[in-house]
């Protein structure tokens, strides 16, 4: 019996001490976690030079945004646009950047975009994500064309336990999202598989007060989705595996436009009903392997497929005349292959090498029917290295690009090449306290349809400076940026007929952000701030659709059985590039919270826009008032 106390005795105190470590290690999770978009190797948070973000699967429930968009929105350096409701098509600027100068990455690939760099998965349903990665500032030397403004790195979604899971959510505009899925396998293998449909009945995408030519009915939206992802583990160094995933949205729309002689096009009446499809298909293969305990590596083979289709009234694509706006079909395919590298040099020094290589091709009729064709090929090398208390990162990047086009009036080939790198370097001040600075040279090439529009376009080039200081503790992270970017060569269209593409000079962008996450008093806390200049150097105005200062403030807490938050976003005033009007600012106050009704089921509930602001991300569009939104989530026991 004396035993059995002496052992209890010092069992309870290992107990405590094992119990105090996992309580640390979640909270490191959560304020500090392991992201891999900022070198192309896993990190912790705090140890990057640049600035990002993390959005984990547990804050997507929690959130329960109704889209990409609106997940982001408050992030530091993330501004939209939006022309309506639902599915509407959405901007994404980063840093400032125009909506072409940003990369999103799903499952480390690049995603595809239409002829003109515009993106097309800015409405992946949220329920496919495990987490999102948003790397701020110049990333051309890392991922290439693009990346300006920054990366969103998408992973899709990975349980960490096996079984069924899924959820059914209702709420405001007749608005319904149902999702189930599967996590299993057995040994070595591994399969997930999930599908869903969101469906909304929305509300009037433009504001008929505001444009007699609009249709006042409401403008719905339909999206089915099923995604798919099986890998095996060969031995100890080699795991192969498939991706599949498959999206096809209804969103009804608003145009609008006035009729326009220039290109004999008809304007709108208050009766026409506008309708686009949006269509994409994606697969890959792949395999991550170990050379040997220094060198590890993936090869990634990807082919996915994007249509987009125009309807009015009803009335097919081609038909009627004088329709150019409003009916079309875009239909692309992008095929790529990834090799990418990482090698420990010793424990101080990692380098990362590899290549690119992709075919994009589109097509187009219509009015004006058209084929082009971008072969794009990437060498990159980067080196990471710790120094007692210095961090030294170096990146280089060379991108190839011929691009071919075809259409009813001429044809052409070009090529364009450009040689990208990044420099910077951290000093740690103590245990806490940490400061980083990076210079960038970066790079946009013009669309396969801007080359065809205007063939001597020539590459943006971009220059970019940081400057940063870093907190972190086990409870908080903090980090403060000051950023420059120049651009030269920006390729936009001219304001007037026939809105030609052209290189007009510079734009810039500089200014603050701070990012700030932690625990405080039993207060889960999340904020930003953004003061920025984005302007248009050249033409001596303001960039459309950004704003000067933006921010949020987020609180939680468990109170009881219940998880109760509170998030408040606010937005300054904004130009809006389509017309001369101001976009004014607008606060919006937001209300979640949930609660575990057994192990397997947890209720949510969320308003959005509780205090029911109106206000404009795009001049003359409507945006969501007040809404509700209640969801029954089911996962597996851990």
């Amino acid at each position: 019996m004396k035993n059995r106390t002496l052992r209890a005795r010092h069992f309870v105190p290992a107990l405590s001490i094992v119990a105090a470590a996992a309580h640390q290690l979640v909270l490191a999770n959560e304020f500090n976690p392991v992201v891999i978009s900022a070198t192309r190797v896993e990190q912790p948070l705090s140890e990057v030079l640049s600035s990002i973000s993390v959005i984990s699967r547990e804050e997507i429930e929690r959130s329960q945004a109704p889209s990409l968009a609106d997940l982001l929105q408050g992030e530091a350096g993330f501004e939209f646009g939006r022309t309506g409701g639902p599915g509407a098509t959405a901007s994404f600027f980063l840093r400032g950047q125009n909506s072409t100068n940003l990369v999103i990455l799903v499952d480390g690939v690049r995603s595809q975009v239409d002829a003109y760099g515009n993106l097309q998965l800015t409405d992946i349903p949220l329920q496919q994500i495990e987490k999102v990665e948003i790397l701020r500032g110049n990333a051309s030397a890392l991922y290439g064309d693009a990346a300006i403004g920054g990366v969103i790195n998408i992973f899709t979604r990975k349980s960490q336990t096996r079984g069924a899971y899924g959820q059914v959510s209702v709420g405001s505009n007749n608005t319904t999202q149902v999702n189930a899925g599967y996590s299993g396998g057995k040994d070595a293998l591994r399969y997930e598989f999930s599908l869903g449909e969101n469906r909304s009945n929305g509300f009037s995408a433009m504001d008929p007060a505001l444009n007699p030519r609009v249709n006042p009915d409401k403008d719905g939206y339909r999206t089915r989705y099923f995604s798919g992802k099986i890998e095996n583990r060969i031995g100890a160094d080699l795991t192969v595996g498939l991706r599949l995933s498959a999206n096809d949205s209804w969103i009804d729309s608003d145009s609008g436009n006035a009729p326009d002689a220039f290109y004999s096009v008809t304007g709108d009446v208050a009766t026409d009903a506008q309708k686009l499809r949006r269509q994409r298909e994606a697969a890959a293969v792949f395999a991550r392997y170990s050379v040997n305990e220094q060198w590890s590596g993936t090869v990634d083979v990807s082919h996915s497929k994007l249509k987009f289709q125009d309807y009015k009234n009803g009335i097919r694509i081609g038909s009627g005349v004088g329709e150019y706006y409003e009916n079309g079909l875009i239909e692309g395919t992008q095929d790529t292959i990834q090799w990418d590298n990482s090698y420990r040099w010793s424990n101080a020094t990692r380098i990362q090498f590899g290549v690119t290589t992709g075919v994009e091709k589109f097509d187009g009729s219509g009015n004006s029917p058209y084929s082009l064709q971008r072969d794009n090929v990437g060498y990159y090398a980067g080196l990471t290295h710790m120094l007692d208390r210095w961090t030294f990162q170096m990146n280089a990047r060379r991108d190839e690009a011929t691009l071919s086009y075809q259409d009813q009036y001429s044809n052409g080939l070009g090529k364009l090449a450009a040689n990208t790198g990044l420099a910077g370097l951290a000093y740690k001040l103590n245990e806490k306290w940490r400061v980083t600075a990076t210079t960038s040279k970066g790079f946009k090439l013009p669309g396969a349809a801007e080359i065809a529009s205007n063939a001597a376009l020539r590459p943006e080039s971009h220059k970019s400076y940081e400057a940063g200081l870093t907190y972190s503790d086990e409870r908080s992270l903090l980090r403060a940026v000051y950023f420059d970017t120049q651009t030269h060569d920006a390729i936009v269209y001219a304001s007037t007929p026939p809105y030609a593409l052209s290189n007009i000079g510079e734009v810039r962008n500089k200014g603050f952000e701070t990012t700030a996450r932690g625990k405080l008093y039993g207060f889960i806390l999340k904020g930003t701030l953004v003061i920025q200049d984005p302007w248009n150097v050249s033409e001596n105005k303001q960039l459309a659709r950004r704003a000067k200062e933006y921010g949020q403030i987020d609180v939680s807490r468990v109170v009881n059985d219940y998880n109760l938050g509170a998030r408040v976003y606010s937005s300054g005033p904004r130009t809006d590039g389509a017309t001369a009007n101001t976009l004014s600012g607008y606060g919006l106050l937001s209300l979640y919270a949930s609660k575990v009704l057994t192990d397997q089921l947890t209720a949510r509930i969320r308003v959005d826009n509780a205090l029911d602001k109106r206000y404009q991300l795009a001049y003359g569009f409507h945006t969501p008032g007040r809404t509700l939104m209640l969801t029954l989530q089911y996962s597996p026991k851990q």
